[in-house]
């Protein structure tokens, strides 16, 4: 009964001559779960891979027992008997873990395949089984579907079924709800609490720490492939000894009030005495915008008043970001109009709003994917200031390297590709090319679900003192509910293309009127 059914001693993990993860130890027992928090490049997610053998690097141990036997030599064929029969993973993004061109069901059964000579018939029957036993409804179709055609819920819960239908020991879940909903979110938490119920062993990896609070009976933070500190959940999390782990609690942004840093050293000023307006910045009128017959957004209206952000929030699919793109103009609404300054921006022509454009800017989850690899960031910062007409940097020096320090980046960096640059770092850049034109509106599209909670709270203070310092209107959307509620002046909820509830982000977070917003925000995982 006492003995772990994960024992670590001494694991040391290393590539070429990096050391990743550096004399970590650890057990876990039965019906226990366990999260290695920190940031990327900390070891988390190194750790965990060998346990399945697949560290992907140099590894070595004084003790490494999965299920009391001794991995430590294991061939390339033991490993692969254990994977799936005892030790197990839920992968983060299902969308990249599972064949779109083949059905889920076949996915699933591929890992009863690989262990034994069940019929085929058997091997259905199983999956079906497994699809059922994480509640996803009408299992028997779903089996038969693809990925592409499961909603971003199914599609994780596909995973965790492909993860335990070999009845293993123990769940390793890497950052398994990252870039869900709060709904979808506590869904996946649920089953977690499931597994270990059942009796196995749950090795959570993550950067969330109001997520791991919903879960973890210890805690391991990690930090250049060390553990500083250990314990169990409600210490770690309540009296906090290392002073990494206070800097991840700052982080979190959940309860904290507006303007508040959370981040050691932070540039946000004191937050002034910021006068009611009624001039807005942005006025949208009952946009509406379908797909293939399908209604997408339906007869969605606000207003974003000058200097002041509104977040919105609602599950994927909600209509958020196809609402973002048609106030961008990207997307041309099937009716409705956008103001922007007073003056009409959508639906005319774009180059009848040409001039109008560069007072709205737009930054995006995922900067890499919106830089032109061939240029360098004075090149790409040089190209927002001159309109596209130059990219030769030597004519802004002086405003690209005015760019980089207002977004706390060194003017140094000038010379480098994006490609070279932190996720943090490159965040801070696509916000620096949004602010190049000085835009009176930013839409910000999930800007900071992609980073670690402590990169994630440095770009919410940097966010919070260029609105204060320039008095740019934030339109800020995001599944994450604790990031809207710290960086809101108000707040719409959306659902099914509609916003179906709105008003001052007090009122949406302390007294919620629709049962819609009130299940949102009971899904909320909270640390304060």
């Amino acid at each position: 009964m006492n003995q772990p059914v994960i024992a670590v001693e001494n694991l040391r993990v290393s590539f070429g001559g990096t050391t990743a993860v550096d004399g970590v130890s650890f057990t876990l027992h039965a019906g226990r779960a366990l999260a290695l928090v920190g940031e990327s490049g900390s070891g988390k997610s190194v750790t965990a891979r060998s346990l399945l053998g697949l560290s992907g690097g140099r590894a070595a141990a004084d003790a490494l027992e999965i299920c009391g036997q001794d991995a430590r030599d294991l061939s390339d064929g033991q490993w692969r008997q254990i994977r799936g029969t005892r030790i197990s993973m839920i992968l983060q993004d299902a969308l990249m873990a599972l064949d779109p061109l083949r059905p889920v069901g076949r996915e699933i059964g591929d890992a009863l395949k690989a262990h034994g000579s069940a019929p085929a018939s058997a091997r259905r029957a199983q999956v079906i089984d497994a699809l059922a036993a994480v509640r996803v409804p009408e299992p028997e179709r779903r089996a038969r579907q693809r990925s592409t055609e499961l909603s971003g819920g199914m599609r994780q819960r596909a995973l965790i079924a492909q993860a335990l239908i070999g009845d293993p020991q123990v769940v390793i879940a890497d950052e398994a709800t990252t870039a869900l909903d709060s709904q979808l979110t506590a869904l996946v938490l649920s089953q977690l609490r499931d597994i270990k119920e059942q009796g196995r062993a749950v090795l959570m990896i993550s950067h969330d720490l109001a997520q791991v609070a919903q879960l973890a009976d210890d805690i391991a933070v990690m930090r250049q492939g060390k553990i500083v500190e250990f314990g169990p959940a409600i210490e770690v999390l309540g009296s906090p000894q290392h002073e990494y782990t206070k800097t991840l609690l700052q982080a979190v942004p959940s309860g904290v009030p507006r303007f508040s840093s959370l981040s050691p050293g932070s540039a946000v000023p004191q937050c002034p005495a910021r006068p009611n307006t009624t001039s807005a910045a942005l006025r949208v009128n009952s946009l509406s915008k379908s797909f293939g017959g399908h209604p997408a957004v339906q007869d969605v209206s606000f207003e974003l008043p000058r200097g002041k952000t509104l977040g919105i929030v609602g599950e994927s699919g909600s209509g958020k970001t196809t609402t973002a793109r048609m106030v961008l103009g990207i997307e041309r609404p099937d009716s409705g109009t956008v103001e922007l300054l007073g003056q009409g921006f959508v639906p005319q022509r774009e180059s009848a709003r040409r001039e109008l454009r560069r007072q709205m800017g737009a930054i995006y989850q995922n900067p890499l994917g919106s830089f032109d690899p061939r240029y360098s960031v004075s090149q790409l910062l040089t190209d927002a200031l001159s309109q596209g007409r130059t990219k030769r940097s030597s004519q802004y020096r002086d405003e690209v390297a005015r760019l980089l320090e207002q977004v706390e980046l060194d003017p140094a960096l000038g010379g480098r590709n994006p490609v070279e640059l932190s996720g943090g770092q490159r965040q801070r850049l696509a916000i620096a090319r949004a602010l190049a034109a000085k835009p009176a509106v930013l839409i910000l599209d999930e800007p900071v679900s992609a980073l670690d909670v402590s990169v994630q709270a440095t770009v919410l203070d940097l966010l919070d003192r260029i609105q204060l310092e320039t008095g740019t209107s934030y339109l800020f959307i995001s599944h994450d509910l604790s990031v809207i509620e710290h960086m809101s002046d108000a707040v719409a909820v959306m659902y099914q293309g509609r916003i179906v509830e709105q008003g001052p982000t007090e009122q949406i977070f302390g007294d919620p009127q629709q049962d819609y917003t009130k299940q949102l925000l009971s899904a909320m995982p909270r640390l304060r």
